[in-house]
């Protein structure tokens, strides 16, 4: 029976290895949800790395964005059906996000483009209805 389990835990590794950068990119993400809810501009914005395709130029969507978030009274970002494809140092994860603010409701498809920027993942492309 002993021998029986330890091949069991030998292929755990190998899926937390793997497992680990898909847990560090969900929870890149679900930080950048958390942030915006917050209204943490600060955060979000940090959340985006300095290689995001921003529309405009990177100074002009920051401004954008800082004026639509910090005038809503709340919002609410939800993220659900996560689903995280890793290639390397670059990642893409996919998943239903519903905002809500003031009287705006909006469920749709989201995806996010991630890097691997020194110890953390960062967000460098946003697609949405994808």
């Amino acid at each position: 029976v002993a021998p029986a389990a330890a091949p069991a835990p030998a292929p755990a590794p190998v899926a937390a290895s793997s497992g680990n950068a898909s847990q560090e990119i969900n929870a890149a993400v679900q930080s950048w949800a958390a942030a915006w809810s917050a209204k943490n501009t600060a955060e979000y914005f940090n959340a985006y790395g300095k290689d995001f395709e921003a529309p405009g130029g990177r100074r002009t969507w920051e401004e954008e964005r800082k004026k639509r978030i910090i005038g809503k009274s709340r919002i609410s970002v939800k993220l659900s059906d996560v689903a995280i494809t890793i290639n390397g140092n670059k990642a893409q994860a996919k998943f239903r996000q519903e905002y809500n603010a003031d009287a705006l409701a909006v469920s749709s498809r989201k995806t996010l483009d991630l890097v691997k920027a020194g110890d953390r993942w960062v967000i460098v492309k946003e697609t949405a209805g994808i």
